[in-house]
């Protein structure tokens, strides 16, 4: 089996995420279980991505950087997570 590595602002970004499904804002325009299923296709693509082709992944690293940072200091927009989690799957693809 082949070892993926990703870069750390990745991981970073997908730890921040994780930490805003602990998040219960019931007026949220995305639910928790909504951003939780947007951070699964987003772990997906990333793999697919860092197995074809892991310069994409650099290349993207300064923008996950970014939003993971946007997203630092709104924990609690469970909207921006989603927006986030769709921007970067956008991106991988």
């Amino acid at each position: 089996m082949r070892t993926i590595t990703l870069p750390k602002t990745a991981l970073a970004a997908l730890a921040t995420l994780a930490l805003l499904g602990a998040c219960k804002d019931e007026e949220a325009k995305c639910t928790q279980e909504q951003a939780e299923a947007k951070m699964t296709a987003f772990a997906q693509e990333m793999q697919k991505v860092a197995a074809s082709n892991p310069a994409k992944l650099a290349e993207l690293a300064p923008k996950a950087a970014e939003i993971q940072q946007q997203l630092t200091a709104n924990p609690d927009d469970t909207a921006a997570a989603c927006k986030a989690l769709d921007d970067l799957t956008a991106m991988l693809k």
